[in-house]
């Protein structure tokens, strides 16, 4: 039997490998945030010098002036995200129950507090003094990567039809329900982390849900049968 147990276990991590996150410095990719008009004013927040000056020397100068800092700032990160790795993973797979989706799976630093994320290729910025640490920007964005593939393979039709905000939406919502739970919890220290404006009116519903259906899929059944899709894109 234990024999057994040990081959069940070897094969479902063959089938399923976790993704090794990567850490490193993208100054091109910096830049582009810099630049982009959707993330304007938590840029200028930062560095208010930007308000008047867009110039792409801003960000060559301040990765040049502040090259220690950020290069010892990249291994923090990387050395901070080992020390909940694995349990990370851990509680992921037992939530989730799905397959990481191919990808990159790198984690860019970032002098921004914007924190984009790109889904198709699983690569995100995290700003390097974010307010919530980046093991919980880490633990947030894998969230989303894991999700929306779970979403387009076990709900398909749904994914299909509805629109991206939707979706978006849900993701978020999903990740600020299981974000709270204590096992999260335990591994970031952020019993209640920020959400967005646009899902904290649902937020108590949610987490409410949460506690009547325990696991992901039940709960995303019921957020489509009980959350009108017409009603919840009108107010994105």
């Amino acid at each position: 039997m234990l024999q057994h147990t040990r081959a069940v276990v070897y094969n479902q991590a063959q089938m399923n490998p976790r993704p090794e996150l990567k850490f490193q410095l993208n100054i091109e990719l910096d830049k582009r945030t810099c630049t982009s008009s959707v993330f304007h004013t938590s840029v200028i927040k930062l560095h208010p010098a930007l308000a008047k000056d867009e110039s792409l020397e801003y960000v060559d100068d301040y990765y040049k002036t502040h090259e220690k800092e950020l290069k010892n700032a990249v291994e923090k990160m990387k050395t901070d995200w080992l020390t909940i790795e694995r349990k990370f993973f851990e509680i992921v797979s037992k939530l989730v129950n799905h397959p990481w989706p191919k990808g990159k799976y790198v984690c860019y630093l970032s002098i921004f507090n914007c924190n984009p994320r790109f889904i198709e290729t699983k690569e995100f910025q995290a700003y390097f003094k974010h307010p919530e640490t980046t093991n919980h920007v880490c633990a947030h964005e894998l969230l989303h990567f894991i999700f929306y593939d779970y979403f387009e393979k076990n709900f398909s039709e749904d994914y299909k039809k509805l629109d991206s905000k939707y979706i978006w939406r849900l993701s978020e919502i999903v990740n600020d329900v299981l974000l709270r739970l204590p096992e999260f919890v335990a591994i970031t220290g952020r019993k209640a982390p920020a959400v967005y404006a646009e899902t904290t009116q649902e937020l108590a519903s949610a987490i409410k849900l949460w506690s009547e259906t325990k696991t992901v899929k039940a709960f995303v059944t019921n957020y489509l049968v009980h959350w009108n899709t017409a009603e919840v894109s009108s107010r994105i």
